[in-house]
């Protein structure tokens, strides 16, 4: 009977970290469908997509976050098990100012090099133009993002992932707010066009800086930070510890979106009914690996609390309850993708031919998919034990050695169809579980020193 209540217990307390992060990213997906909604009524079809190409960029971009980020979640919440107060605060400081730093360099050496990566995209003529004038007005806000970004991770470390989630909601709900007040000058707005939408962006995540600021503050430094600040000589040994752990989640974030744009001219080989689909099942899949992010980033924070206090035992028991939780997931969404991909699909498209090569996509997706329970739960485990190598090392191995490889010997040299690159994509997920179980039994994340 006791037994059962520290069981539900720990399951609730998984929950409580999970769910803002899961609502977060919820509403950002929705809210990012209505942001290109108000792009989209400009009604240029060269602005849409030179705003398409630096939404592309930006996102690659945004993932050299986690080179701040991932040490910071390691490191404070190794503190905030420990109990040292002081400790949590210096890593703090230190996180936020390489944030600055990391983010500033970024955003200079791109805003100075815009166009070159634009055209390396392969924007060309206007839409390279538009690109380059959207991209350069967003590159202002990076520093700001990058902040923003490592002080939720900074609160999530803490246990406190509620706070982020109310940030960034307003951030995103103001950006909706000023998309059509400044793209097409409501009231008294001028009318800014696609300029519009890039200051809305840029107006958004500076709110949300100022109310990180402000949270940050009164959570962290009991109110003292300008004096923190001041106080504070720089600690590179800390600078280099957050970048080291940072260093391979990093890596491994970046390497999603080029190899999301290389199965994408993969799957061209099957034709364009097959990248129609893979689009759509890729935007559909989505939903599943909302609650999976949130219980990633609840996995991590009690990983490293639990190190921290010494308590192995118990973090083995969260990442077991983990486990679980993430197979309920998967199973709760196996139900419509095996049964009813077709009205799923139907609410995309209405093209046939892609909707039965979607069809086919969801389900033998899927059966690799149910597998992504452990990269997910044991990659949350890794970071928040500070050992990021084995997730970054079992992806590479999967996508790189696997996924893209098979894909491209079904699809381009022996001309299979499009059912053999989605058993690619299967294959590889499943071979992501397999290396990444394999180091995770090794236990070696359970001495990890940060």
């Amino acid at each position: 009977m006791v037994d059962k209540l520290v069981k539900a217990n720990r399951i609730k307390l998984i929950w409580s970290l999970a769910w803002p992060v899961m609502m977060s990213q919820l509403l950002q997906t929705f809210l990012q469908i209505a942001d290109m909604w108000f792009i989209s009524t400009i009604n240029i079809i060269e602005i849409i997509a030179g705003i398409g190409f630096s939404t592309s960029i930006l996102g690659v971009i945004i993932v050299f976050s986690q080179l701040v980020a991932a040490g910071s979640i390691a490191l404070i919440s190794r503190k905030t098990g420990e109990g040292d107060s002081k400790g949590l605060i210096h890593i703090s400081l230190h996180a936020l100012i390489l944030a600055v730093i990391v983010g500033s360099t970024i955003s200079i050496m791109c805003y100075a090099y815009a166009k070159d990566i634009l055209f390396m995209f392969g924007a060309e003529g206007s839409v390279l133009l538009y690109g380059e004038k959207y991209l350069k007005l967003v590159l202002i806000s990076i520093p700001f993002t990058f902040f923003n970004l490592t002080g939720r991770a900074i609160l999530q470390a803490k246990g406190d992932t509620i706070t982020p989630m109310i940030i960034f909601i307003i951030m995103n709900f103001l950006n909706i707010i000023l998309d059509p007040l400044l793209i097409h000058g409501v009231f008294f707005f001028p009318n800014l066009s696609f300029k519009g939408a890039a200051l809305a962006t840029v107006i958004s995540n500076i709110l949300a800086f100022i109310l990180m600021v402000y949270f940050i503050n009164s959570k962290i430094f009991n109110a003292q930070i300008i004096q923190r600040f001041k106080n504070s000589k720089i600690d590179i040994n800390i600078m280099f510890r957050i970048t080291k752990i940072g260093f391979f989640s990093a890596i491994q974030a970046v390497s999603r979106p080029i190899t999301g744009l290389i199965m994408f001219k993969i799957a061209s080989y099957s034709g364009t009914e097959a990248v129609a689909a893979f689009t759509v099942g890729g935007r559909v899949f989505n939903l599943v690996f909302i609650f999976l992010m949130g219980l990633t980033t609840s996995i991590s924070v009690l990983t490293g609390q639990n190190l921290g206090k010494n308590a192995k035992e118990e973090a083995k028991r969260v990442i077991s309850d983990g486990i679980k939780l993430a197979a309920l997931n998967m199973i709760v969404f196996a139900i419509p993708y095996f049964i009813f991909p077709k009205y799923i699909m139907l609410l995309f498209t209405k093209e046939i031919e892609v909707v039965n090569i979607g069809i086919n996509y969801l389900r033998i997706v899927y059966i690799g998919v149910l597998f992504v329970i452990f990269p997910v739960v044991y990659g949350g485990a890794f970071i928040g034990a500070g050992d990021t190598a084995p997730p970054m090392i079992a992806s590479m191995v999967a996508n790189w050695g696997f996924k893209i490889p098979f894909a491209y010997y079904f699809a381009k040299i022996l001309k299979l169809g499009s059912n053999w690159v989605w058993l690619a994509i299967s294959i590889s997920v499943i071979v992501e579980a397999i290396v990444i179980t394999y180091w995770f039994r090794k236990g070696k994340w359970l001495e990890k020193e940060v």
